[in-house]
């Protein structure tokens, strides 16, 4: 098929086309008007109509940095209008007004321009091809590197002359319109009726690849798909064939110095791109918008991404620089699904693994952001914050905060701020027949995520909560939720990826689930008096199970962080004076509280109390709380510490009253008929208002014997300690029947059992409180006791116990007598006092100490001489844990005068010390002193002497082998008692 152009100029109006004609030839005769000749009869005429680029692609300004000169920019294509002669019509006046008057021939188009409207292909093997248009078909690129074609129906309006007002002439344009036939058959191109008026985009000149791109309006990505939106038929959705929308065209204009259009497309194809609009005057942007369809990552949410490229005034490098009209581009998150359900979606543990899965909605519909790409993602971005305008790009930077609410199993609220990602369409729906792709992508995103700091204070998937109280797993009773409900200050998300399987695709390609959580757990936190965020995870056996009491007995919901420490040692103001229930809390159970020791032993309905509770675990200081407990497998076996909020207060309460294990195991602790009891109540109430937080607090240990180091048995009906609300405790001790008993080798002092009160720790004279324990006690007078031929009297008896609140070991005391108040004792002319008391601890004899002197004295007188003699004589005795001490002294003192001339007085006085102190060695001590008097009428002598002498064991003594060396020498030394 030959070709010959022919070019129009006309500078008046600035007309510059180009015809160029396919199966035609020109012929000239004669006078007539020259005409254009159907060359090949029979086969198509076309008339090719070229005009200069139609856009010109500029750079856009994006983020806050100010716009510098030059700007890239890239011009676009030629751009032309192809027309066919109609059949049975083989030639045309060739003159300016034929050769414009396009309503006289047809439209020459790609097979998927001449598509109308609503047209699709259930069957996709008749589709048309999308291709690119050639050489004598339609082709606008408008804009750049987009190719453009309109219907059949579409006509071109505009004028053949040069159109002058008011001595100015229009610029040569013309228009695209509606081709339609008027009541007298005239046919003409209407430009008022814009229904029909719609174009189809038919090739996308850039690949997707390209490292062309400068940055322009739209991207290669967004060209594409809107030629699959609007021009490929041979797409499918859902399983079922795509029906391509064409593109709506408010003005389309072509003309020598560039074009115009105002287009919009809305679309819901298998693509990312939803809606396009783009206005653009004499070949130059002034408006482009695009909306990506997407979903927001961890949680779901259908969202769009808007692009606008908005031409703007500003000055060039500041306030100060010339003015400039630029591309400035920005983008918007718009939230298409504000809230989410996740019951019924397919997650691994029926939606247990996400706390919100009631409800999560989306207060942030739409915001402006910056971006930042996931790396291999196709597309993915991190929605960031928008810089300030035209700010320093320094001021840009950290992730765009969605506002969420979300509603957890209680029905309770919750404000979150979330960083996500936007993942496109494309990329969280990818091609059902290439699936795989599409997870490689999907991975891309999960794992730009992952890699995120979750649980540190600039991670972008911490969400901080500050306070907000949530429940992570259903209440036992949703009329007073409260039992799984933790104040949290931050949560950790991840997401799940499902796995595409043949048929259609699950709603969401993803799932949330609950990664981590820093929580602040109130009744801990009350009753130990403790504060700080603790680490959890929800626990396997909620997640499995949920909370069946089959197979999840222990009703366990959430797990302590491996790498978390959460120890629990309760104050003995609030219920741990008597026993120290410590644990290392593991996890978190709906019904029992905090929990400790090893969760797939409760999982399985197995209490082991050893591991359950700490080393530190004691009662009264000296019985293991882990061998106390009957491992018995009980709420009752378990502290529970539970907390609620009423209208008024925050209420915290510890309740304990286990079954006790058989008493050889708890050494030196005895069980009592009907048995050992433990009962530990503690309540507090923190009033909303700002009052003081109320409390009370009772612990009762009943029915049970304590060994004191083998020597002293002290038999309880009741050991208890109550308070109120802070207020000085009360302890009671109520001894039983049996009372105390000595056993050998104090036996003797039973004597002293029928003058014990029983109840003499009960509402005790003497109490002192103090930071470390409580110490409750009496003091009683006895009247005096004939022991046979002895008299004793002044003597006081007295006892003491102490509970330590926090380390060491209940102890008691008894004393008969005091150093200060020595009781008397007397046989005939003999007297004497002292004191006596034993300490023991329940581990040991603590502390004895005692002390007896004894005595005589006698006068004489003979008259002639007249005299006295006296001998005292007493033992000190005392032992300690780190030291013994024994001590001894005798005293005699005699004096003689004679007819009041001579007198003469002897004094001996001797004294004896054990002692016994660690890190010294044992040595005895002793002290003889002896002081002799004489006084004469006229004289008068005194002579003192005083020996003192230390004997310990030492260690350099020399050995047999270091004083007889040499065997001559011992040879010799033997023989001589041969």
């Amino acid at each position: 098929m030959t070709s010959f152009s022919w070019s129009v100029l006309r500078p008046l109006d600035m007309l510059a086309v180009r015809f160029e004609f396919f199966n035609l030839l020109l012929v000239r005769s004669g006078p007539a008007v020259p005409r254009l000749v159907r060359e090949q009869p029979g086969e198509e005429a076309v008339i090719v109509v070229h005009f200069p680029p139609q856009h010109t692609a500029e750079a856009v300004a994006t983020g806050a940095d100010f716009p510098s000169m030059p700007m890239l920019g890239r011009v676009a294509g030629a751009s032309r209008l192809a027309f066919r002669l109609r059949s049975g019509v083989d030639h045309l006046p060739f003159t300016l007004e034929a050769l414009f008057d396009w309503t006289s021939v047809e439209p020459n188009l790609v097979p998927v321009a001449q598509q109308r409207r609503g047209t699709v292909f259930e069957g996709l093997a008749q589709a048309p091809p999308l291709r690119p248009p050639a050489a004598t078909e339609t082709a606008i690129e408008l804009p750049y590197r987009l190719v453009l074609s309109p219907h059949p129906g579409g006509g071109w309006a505009h004028s053949v002359q040069p159109v002058t007002h008011e001595g100015r002439t229009e610029l040569w344009h013309t228009r695209l319109g509606v081709v339609r036939t008027g009541p007298d058959g005239a046919v003409f191109v209407d430009e008022e009726q814009a229904g029909d008026r719609y174009v189809r985009a038919v090739l996308a000149l850039e690949p997707l690849d390209s490292t062309n791109d400068i940055g322009t309006t739209l991207t290669a990505q967004a060209r594409s798909e809107i030629v699959t939106l609007s021009g490929d038929f041979a797409q499918t959705k859902d399983g079922v064939a795509y029906r391509p929308d064409p593109i709506e065209i408010d003005r389309l204009m072509l003309s020598a110095r560039g074009g115009w259009i105002r287009a919009h497309g809305d679309w819901d194809g298998p693509v990312d791109l939803r809606q396009w609009q783009h206005v653009a005057t004499q070949g130059r942007d002034h408006y482009v918008r695009t909306v990506e369809e997407g979903l927001l990552y961890p949680f779901g949410h259908r969202a769009a991404l808007v692009t606008i490229s908005e031409r703007v005034v500003e000055r060039l490098g500041g306030q100060d620089g010339a003015p400039v009209a630029v591309l400035r581009q920005r983008k918007f998150i718009v939230v298409r699904e504000p809230v989410k359900t996740y019951q019924g979606e397919a997650f691994p543990h029926g939606s247990h693994e996400m706390p919100f899965a009631r409800e999560l909605r989306i207060v942030t519909l739409s915001m402006p952001i910056g971006t930042e790409d996931v790396p291999e993602s196709h597309g993915a971005l991190w929605v960031m914050k928008e810089p300030p305008p035209l700010a320093s790009s320094a001021a840009a930077g950290g992730p765009a905060l969605f506002h969420l609410v979300g509603t957890d199993s209680a029905g309770t609220q919750s404000d979150l701020q979330a960083a996500m990602i936007f993942v496109p369409r494309s990329v969280s729906n990818p091609d059902p027949h290439d699936p795989i792709l599409g997870q490689i992508f999907l991975r891309a995103v999960a794992t730009a995520y992952a890699d995120t700091p979750g649980d540190t204070p600039d991670g972008r998937r911490r969400i901080t909560l500050n306070g907000a109280r949530i429940a992570y797993a259903p209440p036992a009773d949703p009329a007073q939720p409260g039992d799984t409900t933790l104040v949290t200050s931050a949560l950790t998300f991840s997401a799940h990826l499902i796995d595409p399987a043949p048929g259609p695709q699950p709603a969401l390609p993803f799932l949330p689930f609950l990664e981590s959580a820093q929580v602040h757990i109130p009744a801990i936190e009350q009753l130990a008096g403790t504060t700080g965020d603790v680490k959890i995870g929800l626990a396997q056996a909620f997640l499995s199970s949920d909370l069946d009491a089959a197979a999840n007995p222990a009703q366990l919901f959430a797990e302590v962080a491996p790498d978390t420490s959460l120890n629990l040692a309760l104050p003995a103001e609030r219920g741990a004076a008597l026993a120290r229930p410590d644990l290392t809390v593991r996890g978190l159970s709906r019904s029992l509280g905090p929990v400790a020791g090893d969760l797939g032993q409760l999982t399985l309905g197995v209490f082991d109390a050893s591991s359950f509770f700490a080393e530190s675990a004691k009662l009264l200081g000296a019985v293991s709380v882990g061998d106390l407990v009957a491992e018995v497998f009980s709420e009752t076996q378990f502290p529970r510490m539970l907390s609620h909020t009423t209208p008024d207060a925050v209420v915290a309460a510890f309740d304990w009253e286990p079954k006790i294990a058989d008493d050889t195991k708890i050494v030196p602790l005895k069980s009592r008929p009907p048995g050992i009891s433990l009962k530990l109540h503690t309540r507090l109430e923190r009033p909303l208002n700002g009052d003081p937080t109320r409390s009370s607090v009772s612990a009762t240990l009943s029915n049970f014997t304590f060994s004191f180091a083998g020597v002293l048995e002290a038999h309880f009906d009741a050991l208890s300690f109550r308070s109120e609300n802070g207020g000085q405790p009360i302890v009671s001790a109520d001894l039983a029947d049996e009372g105390i008993v000595f056993d050998s080798p104090l036996e003797f002092l039973n004597i002293f059992r029928d003058f014990i009160p029983s109840d003499g720790f009960s509402d005790p004279p003497a109490l002192a409180v103090s930071p470390s324990g409580v110490t409750v006690g009496y003091s009683l007078a006895l009247p005096a006791l004939p022991l046979g031929v002895f008299e004793l009297e002044n003597v006081r008896l007295g006892a003491s116990l102490n509970l330590p609140f926090r380390n060491g070991l209940a102890s008691l005391r008894f004393n008969f007598a005091e150093r200060h108040d020595e009781f008397l004792l007397t046989v005939e002319g003999l007297g004497g006092g002292g004191y006596f008391a034993l300490a023991l601890g329940l581990d040991g004899i603590e502390m004895i100490e005692a002390s007896l002197e004894f005595g005589a004295a006698v006068a004489l007188d003979f008259g002639v001489a007249s005299g006295s003699v006296s001998v005292m004589a007493g033992i000190y005795f005392h032992l300690e844990t780190k030291q013994t001490e024994c001590s001894g002294y005798l005293r005699m003192h005699g004096e003689v005068e004679v007819l009041g001339l001579v007198s003469v007085s002897l004094e001996v006085l001797m004294s004896l010390r054990y002692i016994d102190e660690a890190g010294s060695p044992h040595r005895i001590e002793g002290v003889a002193t002896v002081v002799l008097k004489i006084d004469l009428t006229l004289f008068s002598k005194a002579v003192e002497f005083t020996v003192r002498r230390s004997f310990a064991q030492s260690a350099g003594d020399p050995s047999f082998g270091d004083v007889m060396p040499e065997a001559d020498d011992w040879a010799r030394y033997a023989s001589c008692f041969a």
